[in-house]
């Protein structure tokens, strides 16, 4: 399968957790559903369309401050002129991500990217925080598929559905981040959720994948492409 592989980083990001209303608390990389807003906002569209899986590689260490920003309002009791008010933001300090993608504009998203072009403004998570993705490569690389290896290493962060034992390594800082959204639907409509394992500071993830169990479905919403150095990138 064609995988196209980009970089994305800038000086902030906030990737807004739904779960949180007065104060603005981020997600600690960017999410999936953000992911698919910036390929789209590349190609033009006003939603991602199409068969599309991405990985998300940290190549900066997770940082965040809190500060409180001026937002604009909306006027009291949702009426009259426009206001502002304080308001607290968690920001991720000088986000750097290699994104991967496969799906049906592969080709499209690769001639977009090699000629710094874009429809769109592109950003991480908010319109105050503007990146410019550049384009990195593309390849052609062998999906895995069951009976997996006994262990698998990754330097892509992995859906907790695919791991049966995480190994722990000298170092490792591991992160689960829960909940994230799995599909935009539009209208501020979203479809399920799925939990993240990561390393702090993007290093490498090794683990004992989860088998398919008798009985089980082998539609899990992730994928394993093999790379020449012998890990795998996690597609999802």
């Amino acid at each position: 399968m064609k995988i196209i592989a980009f970089d994305i980083r800038g000086k902030t990001g906030h990737f807004r957790r739904p779960d949180t209303t007065g104060a603005h608390l981020t997600y600690p990389f960017i999410t999936r559903t953000v992911t698919h807003g910036l390929i789209a906002s590349v190609l033009g569209m006003e939603k991602l369309e199409g068969e599309a899986w991405i990985g998300i590689q940290l190549c900066s260490p997770v940082k965040s401050r809190s500060q409180e920003l001026s937002m604009l309002g909306k006027g009291w009791l949702g009426g009259g002129d426009t206001f502002n008010r304080p308001t607290s933001v968690e920001l991720v300090v000088k986000p750097h991500y290699r994104i991967y993608y496969a799906g049906d504009f592969g080709e499209k998203l690769e001639e977009m990217l090699k000629e710094k072009k874009s429809h769109y403004h592109t950003y991480l998570g908010s319109a105050y925080c503007l990146t410019f993705p550049e384009y990195i490569d593309s390849f052609y690389l062998e999906e895995l598929y069951p009976p997996f290896p006994e262990k698998l290493s990754s330097y892509t962060v992995v859906p907790v559905h695919a791991i049966e034992t995480l190994s722990i390594l000298e170092g490792a800082k591991y992160g689960r981040v829960g909940g994230m959204h799995y599909d935009y639907l539009g209208d501020r409509k979203f479809n399920g959720t799925i939990n993240i394992v990561y390393d702090y500071e993007g290093k490498i993830i090794v683990f004992e994948p989860k088998p398919i169990r008798e009985g089980e479905s082998n539609l899990n919403p992730f994928r394993f492409f093999k790379t020449a150095e012998g890990e795998v990138i996690c597609l999802w």
